[in-house]
């Protein structure tokens, strides 16, 4: 099933372009974490507490990555959008953690919203969180809702020394993008083994149950289709000649391949869409099959007894006059004859495969 997350709180009668947090409530203290990475290796400090962030001067040969993990603190979102001129409008759709998946520029930087999706270990629920980067001369700004999430790992890798060499700011806003295709196909991966098993359960088990699973996969192959699809528009936007200016030549292959990838994600969503209609309209067609089945023996052991209801409402008469009523073995010769009408239209159904 889908685990919807219903807002904290939502914005009405307030001023365009305010920005307010709407999403879930959240238990822990929003940081900054500012890392730089290059040629003179990587370092990263951490502001909290209503601190604020310390940006460094870009460097030739060095990338800045701002982290902003919680958006539920304004303060912390101006205090980091201020630094780039950050419209107050970009400000008010990073806070509002249920907005639709966009790509935006301004001035000279370049601004995206997207969303990461998740499955859990059960498979049964299938969780979004809003996540948004900026990019802006040799820095980039990213803003994530939780407090961990899939670029954690991302991180790790560059703490131990790696892919210190590429310091470009486009790969690392590519390589974030990677991290969140590649969730999406990890989450692909298992809705997919889902569908599987589903699919051998639906000759087995016909309970509303089962018809309910069915839909469920429906809405969630709808609900990843509603997210991935403004991420392809997202990444087209990136390669589109106008602003393909702004990605280094270096990141343009990595790019590419991203944008490969995001099709094949939306072609497999589609596939487990159809795959689900397919599995609602084999669950009716069994069902009603099965219905058939129940009605053909209903309808054979009713016409049995049409000519056995006939002969024992004859013979149920008050008349006199009915000489059968006197023998002595007659009883027995009706219910013989009963018996052998009844065995007659059994072996003819068969024979004509009614049965």
């Amino acid at each position: 099933m889908l685990r919807h997350t219903r807002p904290q709180q939502v914005k009405a009668n307030q001023e365009f372009g305010t920005v307010s947090y709407v999403g879930p409530a959240k238990s822990f203290s929003p940081y900054v974490s500012v890392i730089r990475y290059g040629d003179g290796g990587f370092s990263e400090t951490r502001f909290e507490n209503g601190a604020s962030p310390v940006i460094p001067p870009p460097t030739e040969h060095s990338v800045t990555w701002v982290r902003v993990v919680g958006v539920h603190d304004i303060a912390v979102i101006k205090a980091v959008g201020e630094t780039i001129d950050m419209p107050s409008m970009l400000m008010e759709d990073v806070a509002d953690t249920t907005q639709r998946p966009k790509y935006e520029e301004f001035g000279d930087a370049m601004f995206m919203v997207l969303k990461i999706l998740d499955m859990g270990t059960s498979r049964d629920s299938l969780t979004a969180e809003q996540v948004s980067i900026a990019m802006d001369g040799s820095s980039v700004f990213t803003f994530q809702e939780n407090a961990a999430n899939v670029w954690d790992t991302y991180l790790d890798r560059l703490r131990k020394g790696r892919h210190l060499g590429k310091s470009d700011p486009h790969y690392l806003m590519l390589a974030l993008l990677d991290v969140i295709v590649d969730r999406y196909m990890l989450t692909l991966g298992k809705l997919g083994d889902k569908a599987e098993e589903m699919e051998e359960e639906l000759f087995e088990i016909q309970t509303e149950e089962t018809l309910s699973m069915f839909y469920d996969l429906k809405r969630e192959t709808a609900y990843l289709r509603k997210y991935i699809w403004p991420l392809r528009e997202v990444l087209q936007s990136l390669s589109h000649k106008k602003h393909s200016k702004k990605v280094s030549d270096y990141a343009k292959s990595y790019l590419r391949e991203i944008v490969d990838h995001v099709k094949t994600v939306v072609e497999t969503v589609d596939t487990l869409n159809q795959i689900a209609t397919s599995m609602i309209d084999v669950y009716s067609s069994v069902a009603a099959m099965r219905m058939n089945m129940v009605m053909k023996v209903l309808t054979v052991v009713g016409t049995i007894f049409i000519p056995l209801t006939f002969i024992t409402s004859l013979y149920g008469m008050n008349f006199e006059n009915m000489p059968e009523l006197k023998w002595r073995w007659g009883y027995f010769l009706v219910l013989g004859f009963m018996l052998a009408l009844s065995l007659g239209m059994l072996a003819w159904f068969r024979k004509k495969k009614w049965l």
